[in-house]
């Protein structure tokens, strides 16, 4: 075959050849892109089927009992039996109708939880985290501290602890949490008796634009300590996992816990942030992520999720009142421990 001829065929073979591989690649960047898509429909879809899931237990579960005009009980869509102030319009109905409580953040709370934890409840209102938390973990190897500084609310909390036979990994501690060991000045607030807080009423209304309209029933004087102190007194050499919300006064409570923080390899904290309550909302922050190391958010399905970047505005971002942070020393919070 003549030279010419040759180059011809090996010309056109080539162009054939490279039009062949840039159409590979084209349908290796479909094939990406497609998967990416089945991937975000696989994740759409196990959220439907969580939130049908939860929508079953919660009609298979559901029931309320009036007992008085100071007492209720309702059934978690956990199967807890869980003992609550029909006179409370912050949470009792919430819970009593719906048999869960900030769906999404219940979602994130107990996917962390490991049954050999010490588990801390820090305004534990009428026990709803902490019951669900004992709920699962082991009755002999773990421990689960429920602070209340409120005193009418302890009676509910250890009703339910009881009924439920979750007294031997439980302990309720009428306690304020705070920066300081002493006694402080608790806010009980009218209708809204399971959201009292050491802060004033006026400055809850002013942080919540309103949306309350709270007054202050009456103020009561409650034994404070800090985290630090207790666990000292207690014995308590590591905490894995707390949940802190008491109504804007986090960052002082915080600021009395560093050490156990330190002190404790491998702790979570999901925290109330709200950010308007605080005097240095970013260093209050700022001083959290870095104790900690890892921030994450928690998105309306309740997954644990990192944010884009982990500074102050990321995450807390233009809340309008509240948020919660998750933050931790495991880099990976979906992992199992």
């Amino acid at each position: 075959m003549k030279e010419p001829v040759k180059k011809f065929i090996r010309k056109s073979r080539d162009g054939i050849l490279s039009s062949v591989y840039r159409r590979i690649d084209s349908l290796d960047l479909i094939l990406a892109e497609t998967d990416k898509k089945i991937e975000l429909l696989q994740n759409e879809l196990r959220d439907l089927n969580n939130k049908a899931d939860a929508s079953e237990n919660q009609i298979k579960n559901s029931g309320v009992i009036q007992i008085s005009e100071e007492e209720m009980i309702a059934k978690l869509f956990t199967g807890i039996k869980m003992y609550l102030d029909p006179r409370d319009i912050s949470v009792s109905p919430h819970i009593a109708l719906d048999s869960i409580w900030e769906h999404h953040i219940t979602k994130a709370w107990l996917s962390v939880i490991q049954p050999e934890w010490t588990i801390l409840d820090i305004g534990a209102n009428f026990g709803y985290f902490g019951a669900i938390a004992a709920q699962k973990t082991n009755k002999k190897k773990s421990s689960v501290i429920l602070f209340e500084p409120n005193p009418e609310l302890i009676p509910y909390i250890k009703k339910t602890l009881a009924v439920n036979w979750l007294n031997e990994q439980s302990v309720v501690e009428n306690l304020a949490v705070s920066d300081k060991n002493g006694s402080v000045e608790l806010n009980v607030l009218k209708d809204y008796i399971a959201s009292s807080s050491l802060h004033t009423s006026k400055h809850i209304d002013e942080y919540m634009h309103n949306k309350m309209y709270v007054k202050t029933d009456r103020v009561i004087n409650v034994k404070s300590v800090t985290i630090d102190d207790y666990c000292r007194q207690n014995k308590i050499d590591e905490v894995n996992l707390i949940k802190m919300d008491i109504e804007g006064f986090e960052d002082r409570a915080y600021s009395g816990m560093r050490e156990m923080v330190k002190r404790s390899k491998d702790i979570t904290l999901f925290v109330e942030f709200t950010k308007e309550s605080y005097a240095k909302p970013k260093d209050y922050y700022d001083q959290m992520l870095a104790d900690f190391g890892h921030v994450y958010v928690i998105d309306s399905s309740g997954n644990i999720i990192k944010p884009q970047t982990n500074r102050y505005q990321d995450v807390i971002g233009n809340a309008d009142d509240w948020v919660m942070p998750v933050f931790s020393k495991r880099r990976n919070l979906n992992e199992v421990v």
